[in-house]
């Protein structure tokens, strides 16, 4: 029973081991808040609506997150677009002219 017991650890620590691998990359969760920081930055205005994750780059697993941003002092709303990398950075790309 001995030898089954370690047996039973050690695929239990490689398991963790694993899990931890594919965790790696940034979840959806955290790119939406990271691209909402990153567009409020830019625009110097606040989300008015959740951010949406569009869709994932397959080569370089980067994620295109849509932000939603109103600026007060002009009245406007803007959507902005950010890729966010694997270790949560995102990089805005575009935005929309301003609608009110």
């Amino acid at each position: 029973m001995d030898i089954f017991k370690i047996k039973c650890t050690l695929l239990t620590l490689l398991g963790f081991f694993l899990s931890s691998l594919t965790f790696a990359e940034c979840s959806d969760f955290d790119a939406k808040i990271e691209a909402n920081k990153s567009a409020q930055k830019y625009l110097g205005g606040k989300t008015f609506k959740n951010a949406r994750v569009l869709k994932k780059h397959l080569p370089s697993k980067r994620k295109e997150v849509a932000s939603y941003v109103y600026v007060k002092a002009d009245d406007l709303y803007y959507t902005v677009y950010s890729l966010v990398n694997a270790k949560c950075e995102p990089k805005i790309i575009k935005r929309t002219n301003g609608k009110h």
